[in-house]
């Protein structure tokens, strides 16, 4: 500590921040007592020893990371409102330029009055407003507006391995979202001044928007307002999936890569400038000058491009460095590390959360433990000295520690990266070291030049812009390239926290290994403990005995998992939002499945083509190597359904109808029989004929069965009453059309006896979901309701064992209790 003290310091006040997190219940009673304890500590600091004192210091901090993260957590107004999904009237002013999606259109207002019943409530909070119908045009930043939205909390799907939607929000100022059924109601009302520091960037980036936008390619717009602006909102996935596949990703957000490379280039470009002066030279000390001078470029495309959290990170960073410089301090670059940390957490603790932090400050900190033993080079004689500074040394050299950094890098992330992004790319190296350099030394300076000269010659600022550009084309060459390999992108599973502590336990002891002795032992219990892991999960996932069936929260929608005993698979629907472009397939299901071990679906399941059911299949079909698909052979004008089919044929898949299955199918001694449709029979009925013609599918194990009737609703269930009503029993049913009164009628009930029912079904939706006269029948008839609105996931093991039968939610924990299921 006392080395490096800002090192233990930064520990102690991250604890604290993590332990206010924890402890956001409390908020205001512990927010007093830390801060009378603080008060105390400061007090008797004086009259201690200095063994305490250094015990207290680490207390205080902290104990001050603690109240700093507590006092973050500030009251709103609107989010009681929210939270009850209540529709009000906000007037507030736009933030930023809309986001504009195929039929919807995204934008930040921060709302200064929000109307309900006749009462006004001051907000001063930023909103995230979706306008669904009827875009409206010449939405700028800075326009007052007025407007009806149903207010919504922002809120997580709650299932293991789901991405923490509500903290990225909070971390970004949000308080809530809102949504406007019909643009045409947004009134404008005229311009007033934004809010700090909004009206000054805007000032900056406006004129630069409009000069990218009637100089460039719509594609070179795109990414020059990625690059330059911090802007993404055009890039779609079909220009994000290339940068994407080659482990690129970071080059689309303004971060630490950009900021560092513009002030690595601005800091030796400068001390080489003022070098060329021999007065300057011996006047001033030219490194610190330059270090100085810095802080104007770095400063500028920081604002430049946003502010936003990421550049500001970064901005600190790169500031905090050229300030060690000044201190003569630069070589203690860990504590440099910590004190920018510490700002940053400073500033605003919630970044600790935040995915961008941790990748920024993991990656640094693996550059300075890996990269410096094959980065030091051996002194060389004087009569050398002419070859050392050549040109073809430099490039060398430069070469060298860009492959040797880029590696350190992508080593010491890896852990993190799968735990995020789920996916790996083995060309992430080359295609770094070929991309880089065009991006530091043509694109971005091409880019800031332009904009430099923009007001003081447009045509030179063209030109240069234009420059800029062919780097883009060369830059998107070399990316598609890498990215067209087969094994440019792997998914990976998820891994756990303790196989995250054994990677990097390996990672220090393999890096030590000549240099401690104790490493050696240490070495040997983590190998065996990832022998030991890797042999659990191979159990887990493919020698079980078990049905486990897994009733997934994808909001309004249905989707389950069925994994049979052994290692087959199933997935019955996917869920999905109409007119929307979230991909509940890879953001919901398919971080449950990576996070359960599982690489492969070996059946696709799609109960009738309506997005709530269909959407979130696309992905699973692309990425999960299934070998069959089953549906009730509908089609439909929904353009994701052809994009399922295609990929079905694509993949050349084995397309199973109603036909092929009525003889039933047996998987690892699971039967499954399909109840409906009848395979020639027609269904009566127009409005409802495709609920109605829904692929239904009871499943049945050791005497345990469950049934999946999609949204059949009570003309279909009066059919298969007809056909035989003693197939329809099952211990375990999902709730037909998610608990919809048109569905669950008293016939059907009576015929399937259930004792569990799992409501799956979007929280507050506008269906009213279930309706209350569904789960009245089902309560008199003493059956267990789960519902994944509130309970979350749904996993119900019927065991090969009598009276081990289970089921575990995420409401509680996931933590099994025991079920009786067996008749």
């Amino acid at each position: 500590m006392a080395s490096r003290p800002l090192i233990p310091l930064l520990l102690a006040f991250m604890a604290g921040i993590l332990t206010g997190r924890l402890s956001h219940g409390a908020t205001g009673a512990l927010f007093v007592f830390l801060a009378c304890v603080i008060t105390v500590l400061l007090f008797l600091y004086h009259f201690m020893d200095p063994g305490l004192k250094r015990t207290s210091v680490l207390i205080l901090f902290f104990l001050g990371g603690t109240l700093l993260q507590l006092g973050s957590q500030r009251p709103s107004n609107i989010l009681p409102l929210a939270q009850q999904h209540q529709k009000v009237i906000v007037e507030g002013v736009l933030l930023q330029p809309p986001q504009v999606h195929k039929k919807t259109v995204k934008f930040s207002v921060l709302a200064r009055t929000v109307f309900f019943r006749g009462k006004s409530i001051p907000a001063g909070e930023k909103m995230l407003i979706t306008v669904y119908r009827n875009i409206p045009e010449n939405l700028l930043p800075g326009g007052n507006l007025r407007f009806p939205a149903r207010l919504r909390a922002f809120s997580n799907f709650r299932n293991p391995g789901c991405y923490d939607y509500e903290t990225a929000m909070k971390i970004k100022g949000f308080s809530c979202a809102g949504a406007v059924s019909d643009g045409r109601r947004i009134e404008a009302r005229g311009k007033t001044s934004l809010p700090f520091p909004y009206g000054y960037l805007e000032l900056l980036k406006q004129p630069l928007r409009e000069f990218f936008h009637r100089t460039l390619s719509p594609e070179d717009e795109k990414l020059f307002n990625a690059l330059i602006l911090g802007e993404r909102r055009g890039i779609d996935k079909t220009l994000r999936e290339p940068f994407n596949r080659t482990g690129l990703g970071h080059v689309l957000a303004v971060s630490g890569l950009h900021i560092g490379l513009v002030a690595w280039l601005s800091f030796f470009f400068l001390k080489w400038l003022m070098a060329r002066s021999y007065r300057l030279t011996l006047a001033i000390n030219v490194r610190k000058a330059a270090a100085v001078l810095t802080y104007i470029p770095v400063i500028l495309y920081a604002s430049l491009a946003g502010l936003q959290i990421s550049c500001q990170r970064a901005m600190i960073m790169a500031l905090v460095f050229f300030g060690s410089i000044l201190l003569d301090r630069e070589k203690d670059i860990w504590s440099t590390l910590a004190l920018a940390a510490f700002i940053v957490l400073a500033i605003e603790p919630m970044s600790l959360f935040s995915i961008g932090f941790q990748l920024s400050f993991t990656a640094v900190l693996g550059i300075l433990w890996l990269a410096p033993p094959f980065l030091s080079t051996k002194s060389v004689p004087a009569k050398n000295l002419n070859r050392i500074t050549s040109l073809w040394f430099r490039l060398k050299r430069g070469l060298t520690g860009l492959v040797v950094i880029s590696l350190a890098a992508q080593i010491i992330l890896l852990p993190l990266i799968v735990q995020y992004f789920h996916r790996v790319s083995p060309v992430a190296l080359p295609a770094n070291i070929t991309t880089i350099p065009l991006l530091g030394f043509w694109i971005i300076p091409a880019g800031l030049l332009a904009s430099l000269f923009l007001p003081l010659c447009p045509l030179l600022a063209a030109l240069i812009l234009h420059i800029g550009a062919t780097g883009v084309h060369v830059m998107m060459a070399i990316i598609r390239f890498w990215s067209h390999f087969p094994f440019a992108s792997l998914w990976m599973v998820t891994p756990t926290a303790m196989e995250t502590g054994l990677f990097y336990g390996l990672l220090f002891c393999v890096f030590f290994f000549k240099k401690w002795r104790w490493t050696k032992p240490v070495l040997a219990l983590i190998c065996t403990a990832i022998f030991l892991d890797t042999i659990y999960w191979i159990h887990t996932t493919s020698f079980h005995r078990d049905l486990r069936v897994t009733y997934l929260d994808v909001g309004q929608g249905n989707a389950a998992l069925v994994e049979f005993p052994g290692k087959k698979r199933m997935v019955i629907d996917g869920g999905g939002f109409p007119g929307s472009e979230f991909d509940v397939g890879r953001n919901v299901i398919a971080p449950y499945l990576w996070k359960q071990k599982i690489t492969q679906v070996d059946y696709l399941v799609l109960s009738h083509p309506q997005a709530d059911h269909m959407k979130g299949l696309i992905f699973l079909a692309e990425a999960f190597h299934p070998k069959e698909f089953w549906y009730n052979g509908d089609s439909s004008r929904d353009a994701a359904f052809s994009e399922l089919m295609n990929i079905v044929s694509s993949r050349n898949m084995d397309t199973l109808l109603p036909v092929s299955l009525s003889r039933g199918r047996k998987i690892s001694r699971v039967q499954i029989e399909t109840l409906h449709p009848p395979p020639r029979q027609q269904i009566p009925g127009k409005r409802w004929s495709l609920n109605n013609r829904s692929l239904v599918l009871r499943l049945s194990y050791r005497g345990r069965s469950f049934l999946f009737p999609g949204d059949i609703e009570s003309q279909g269930e009066k059919i298969m009453l007809k056909n035989g009503p003693k197939k329809m029993r099952a211990q375990v049913l999902l709730s037909p059309h998610h608990g919809s009164k048109t569905s669950n009628s008293r016939e059907f009930l009576a015929a399937v006896v259930p004792r569990v029912c799992i409501v799956s079904c979007g929280e507050k939706n506008r269906f009213g979901f279930p309706h209350p006269s569904t789960l009245e029948i089902l309560r008199r008839k003493k059956c267990r309701i789960f519902r994944t609105d509130r309970d979350g996931a749904i996993q119900i093991s019927v065991s090969a064992k009598k009276g081990k039968d289970k089921i575990r939610t995420w409401g509680n924990h996931w933590k099994p209790f025991p079920v009786r299921l067996a008749p």
